[in-house]
């Protein structure tokens, strides 16, 4: 059994972790070390457990303790060469760090590792597929675009943790300057409402057992829009079956697990 974590999602933090029996992994650590370790233990987690941290970019909302945190707890900090580089110039990197290429594969924590390139605009963003027990757990948290690559990687998880940022018609009637919207806009930018949810006509199979929604804006976005226009789309789908959930920025959503033998998914604290 894999359990799956979300500590909180959001322009000033993310991170979730992945646990099963002989150890846990944190993929991104953008609150701070007392933070990550509060949230953590919130949700029964022990932070002596983690055996690494995987990192999606440099952005602080996903780095923020990452130095702190990988060096208080000795484990490495997984990140792409280039995002290391950057980091390291900013002197933010920890003591132990393990590099890998986008396109790749590693075993780290007792979990498998594939790293994919995503399009948002950082120094060299990844999402990541993870496997375990013959369990696959997709991510991806910030992406301006779901183009090929990405759909073919996140498609027929298990678990699917996909960014719904915005609505667009909130961007473009909010007072945020108009680089900015056309940055969030863009195809390196962020991915809005209506485009996370028609990927999931491709992205879900019969496979699908839970969907998590991340990294939704404070001021452009809404659980009250989000949560209706994934339902009714979950139902046209004739997948009202699968665990939908959406993560917030200032508590943890819970933990759920994930057991390959079961189509049922349980979902606690």
């Amino acid at each position: 059994m894999v359990r799956l974590s979300a500590l909180g999602s959001g322009s000033k933090g993310n991170a979730l972790v992945l646990s099963c029996g002989d150890g846990s992994i944190i993929v991104d650590v953008g609150f701070s070390r007392k933070e990550t370790c509060c949230r953590l233990r919130t949700l029964g987690l022990n932070a002596e457990e983690i055996k690494a941290a995987l990192l999606t970019h440099e952005h602080d909302d996903h780095s923020k303790g990452c130095r702190v945190f990988c060096d208080e707890f000795d484990i490495p900090l997984c990140t792409s060469s280039l995002t290391a580089n950057f980091l390291r110039k900013k002197g933010k990197l920890p003591v132990r760090v393990l590099e890998f290429e986008p396109g790749g594969e590693f075993q780290i924590g007792g979990f498998g590792v594939e790293p994919f390139a995503v399009q948002h605009d950082a120094v060299n963003p990844v999402g990541f597929v993870i496997r375990r027990e013959g369990l696959k757990i997709g991510i991806a948290t910030d992406l301006g675009d779901i183009n090929m690559l990405a759909m073919q990687r996140l498609s027929d998880c298990d678990a699917l943790v996909l960014e719904s940022n915005y609505d667009a018609q909130m961007l473009r009637d909010s007072d945020r300057q108009l680089y900015l919207k056309r940055r969030i806009l863009g195809r390196h930018g962020h991915l809005d409402n209506m485009a996370a949810c028609a990927a999931l006509d491709y992205l879900l199979t019969p496979r699908t057992q839970l969907l998590l929604l991340a990294h939704l804006s404070s001021e452009c976005n809404s659980i009250e829009i989000v949560r209706p226009l994934f339902e009714r789309r979950l139902a046209e789908l004739g997948r009202t079956d699968i665990e939908f959930g959406i993560i917030e920025q200032d508590h943890p959503l819970g933990t759920f697990e994930l057991e390959p033998e079961l189509p049922a998914l349980k979902a606690g604290c």
